[in-house]
């Protein structure tokens, strides 16, 4: 999502400063009940689309964020290839899905996720500036450091020029500072089939923040958009969960 725009329309600037509040605050929108939080297993799942989730309204601890003036992604529920899954579809749109946590990252390092990308983003614009700002499928993560200050970045579907292993940087409106996107797949030729991925949340943490000793996990949230570059995007996920430390 192109959210810091200089050149752009009245509508798409004001879009783009609603949608990277949402992305570097604490998305107030939603309140902070029934927050998940670990029971002690070696796995916990934190999105769990096996089984469909009530939309309307959102469970406890779940939000849905929505931008001023942009169209939601638009969430059902399907079978794809065998899996349950959530189907999450875009049109000149984006929102993000939220689950709010409080995970140490010392005893749950290890983020894991399913996702199969039906329909990639088709255009021409460089997806590592801002106005060709939108991927079919991210998932972002926001931690919290024992001071008590946040960090938030983006674990992001290439599209065209970016390719797992790859950073991406856009600078954000509040800070001024670079906002990190981490790509773990991409490429029109990685669609059409489900991938099973696996991050350490502490490298990447520590790549940005320094020492992830004392970090935690407080929200995750799935987010695809195509509002910069007025495209279309539909991306499945079945599950999203942590993993304690071997």
């Amino acid at each position: 999502m192109n959210r810091n725009r200089r050149n752009a329309s009245p509508r798409a600037w004001v879009a783009g400063v609603f949608c990277l509040a949402a992305a570097l605050t604490a998305c107030t929108g939603g309140q902070r009940r029934d927050v998940l939080m670990p029971d002690g297993a070696p796995t916990l799942v934190v999105m769990d689309f096996r089984q469909p989730l009530a939309l309307d309204p959102l469970p406890d601890g779940w939000h849905h964020r929505t931008f001023f003036r942009t169209d939601p992604m638009r969430i059902s529920f399907a079978s794809k290839e065998g899996r349950p899954s959530i189907r999450l579809a875009t049109h000149n749109s984006g929102s993000m899905l939220f689950r709010y946590t409080n995970i140490s990252l010392d005893q749950y390092p290890t983020l894991g996720w399913d996702w199969f990308v039906e329909q990639p983003i088709a255009s021409d614009l460089d997806e590592t500036t801002r106005e060709g700002d939108d991927h079919p499928a991210r998932l972002y993560l926001k931690f919290r450091s024992p001071e008590g200050e946040t960090h938030a970045l983006e674990i992001i579907w290439g599209n065209r020029k970016l390719r797992a292993g790859d950073w991406k940087y856009l600078e954000s409106f509040w800070s001024r500072s670079p906002f990190p996107h981490y790509v773990a797949r991409g490429g029109d030729e990685n669609a059409g089939r489900w991938h099973d991925e696996k991050v350490d949340m502490r490298a990447l943490y520590r790549k940005h923040w320094g020492d992830p000793g004392g970090a935690s996990l407080q929200e995750v949230a799935l987010f695809c958009d195509t509002d910069a570059t007025g495209t279309q995007s539909v991306a499945y996920f079945s599950a999203v969960r942590v993993e304690r430390t071997p």
